[in-house]
């Protein structure tokens, strides 16, 4: 190799060491930015399954659709799947308010979409129209607030629990 291309990689070592120190500080907090996104994402209502969660084909980019079940954040309602009939019945009452409140709504609006530990569900606060939907729940009295963590354990008057 002749002196000038030993000079030139002299000086193109420590540049390529500055920018791989700078491609590897900005990859920490893309990554952080991409936990949470802002939305709001359009999304088609395909199903509730219970009185938080439904499933939609969100729209995050043109022309394409991704289905993805929702967790609504800030609520929690009564289990369809509880031993006790007055759980069950709470539950299918909370469906029920749930689908009535989308129910018109060719899109609702995904925010604060989150992913995590729920279950391959994504974890969002949900408007249909200019309604917060988490918001009218607890209105109607079918959810109770749930910021995460244990959930509160409901006794069951038909089996004494």
């Amino acid at each position: 190799m002749s002196r000038p291309s030993h000079l030139i990689l002299f000086l193109l070592l420590p540049l390529a060491a500055l920018f791989n120190t700078v491609a590897n500080t900005e990859a920490e907090p893309a990554e952080k930015i991409w936990q949470t996104v802002p939305g709001p994402v359009a999304a088609r209502v395909v199903r509730v399954i219970d009185g938080d969660t439904l499933v939609v084909d969100a729209h995050p980019w043109p022309g394409q659709a991704v289905r993805v079940s929702v967790r609504l954040r800030g609520i929690d309602t009564p289990e369809r799947r509880s031993r006790c009939f007055s759980e069950r019945r709470a539950a299918d009452q909370a469906r029920g308010e749930l689908e009535r409140l989308v129910a018109g709504h060719e899109t609702v609006s995904l925010i604060n979409v989150a992913g995590g530990k729920y279950y391959g569900r994504i974890l969002a606060d949900l408007k249909a129209g200019s309604r917060d939907i988490a918001s009218a729940m607890l209105q109607s009295g079918l959810a109770r607030p749930y910021q995460g963590g244990k959930r509160l354990r409901i006794s069951c008057p038909e089996t004494g629990s």
